[in-house]
């Protein structure tokens, strides 16, 4: 293997094996990232792939969505450009697809036939039709309240479909027990280090695309944060290279109902205790396994963690929909919520350029009143 697994708590590092979710240590179950031994390249983004070779990589049309100016909203913020990443033009209609044809990939290198995972909803439908391509058979537990639609794709992809009542943690208990009971891998695209690489091809795709202009800032609605960190990764990878590119400062936003990472990020602590409902379900994550390592890229990059309220991501629906012609998912929405935060604190400055990643269509969970 040219990768290892390693801890993100205890640093144990491990051959890579898609059997095992969480570390093996001791009071530790910590997730895991993958850490290559072959980085002597000039082109980490073909070869620092968890795959025996790129040919292996299942492709459903995923990768390279459009970048594009939001003309009326960068006047209205007055900024000198935002611009958003469509990332809703990935086949199954979210960002989840490049994490779940890399997850997919390599879980079918290792010969599994059958997986076990938990989603809300956009997640389970890429797994869902990666594994159906791939023919894999899937069982997806999601929250018994999961938006219609996004319940509806799974299942017209053939995958087993698991309703859980409760909260949405509630689906992950019964998908591990289950994976337990049955003998069949638990591949959670929160806890998969696999998922994660395949996120990264979303900053390539940046890097590439801005050249020696890289944006200043990039917001993400972060539930566990695989879309912020497989960028941020990108960009790593990149730096290594080119120590003269400029990495984004990468800010993460939460609602008000719901901010695990936002609390850890500003010190503050956090119980499931405190969560209320959200319209954003697709970030509804109580307990994150990958929070500390979301916390630690915003840091890193010396961006913020923002928490926005259900209102605001409401209007800001709106308002991209009107404005510019963008009909984002209502999770995808609080990244303007958060936009808004940051220009009137002034951390973001009138000259500087933003990129928000649209990671989500709004027809998989329109508003209420849409049809109205």
């Amino acid at each position: 293997m040219k990768y290892n697994f390693v801890c993100l708590n205890c640093n144990k590092t491990i051959k890579p094996n898609p059997n095992i979710s969480t570390c093996p240590e001791p009071n530790c179950e910590g997730a895991f990232e993958i850490v290559y031994t072959n980085t002597n390249t000039k082109s980490p983004q073909e070869t620092l792939i968890p795959l025996s070779n790129i040919s292996n990589l299942t492709y459903l049309g995923q990768g390279n969505t459009p970048i594009v100016r939001l003309n009326t909203l960068s006047d209205n913020f007055g900024i000198n450009n935002i611009y958003a990443k469509l990332e809703y033009m990935n086949p199954t209609g979210s960002f989840k697809d490049r994490g779940s044809a890399m997850m997919i990939s390599a879980l079918s290198e290792f010969g599994i036939n059958e997986i076990v995972e938990d989603s809300s909803g956009n997640a389970g439908a890429s797994i869902s039709a990666y594994s159906a391509y791939s023919k894999i058979k899937s069982h997806i537990f999601v929250p018994e309240n999961a938006p219609k639609n996004k319940v509806s794709q799974i299942q017209l992809y053939g995958s087993i479909v698991h309703k859980i009542p409760g909260p949405r943690d509630n689906s992950t208990i019964a998908a591990i027990k289950y994976s337990e009971e049955n003998s069949i891998p638990y591949s959670s695209h929160n806890l998969s280090p696999f998922f994660i690489e395949g996120t990264k091809s979303f900053g390539h795709e940046i890097i590439k695309h801005f050249n020696n202009k890289q944006p200043d800032h990039i917001l993400f609605p972060i539930g566990n944060g695989s879309l912020l960190i497989g960028s941020y990764k990108a960009y790593d990878e990149i730096k290594k290279i080119n120590p003269d590119i400029k990495i984004p400062k990468h800010h993460g936003i939460q609602t008000e109902s719901i901010s695990p990472i936002i609390e850890i990020f500003s010190n503050n602590n956090w119980y499931p205790e405190q969560a209320k409902s959200t319209i954003a379900n697709g970030i509804a994550i109580l307990n994150p396994p990958r929070k500390y390592q979301s916390v630690n890229v915003i840091k890193k990059t010396n961006g913020q963690g923002i928490k926005v309220s259900d209102e605001s991501i409401l209007k800001w629906q709106k308002e991209l929909a009107r404005k510019d012609g963008i009909f984002a998912e209502i999770t995808s929405a609080a990244v303007l919520s958060g936009l808004d935060k940051l220009v009137k604190q002034k951390i973001i400055l009138p000259d500087e350029n933003v990129l928000l990643p649209i990671t989500g269509f709004g027809l998989k969970d329109p508003p209420k009143d849409l049809f109205n």
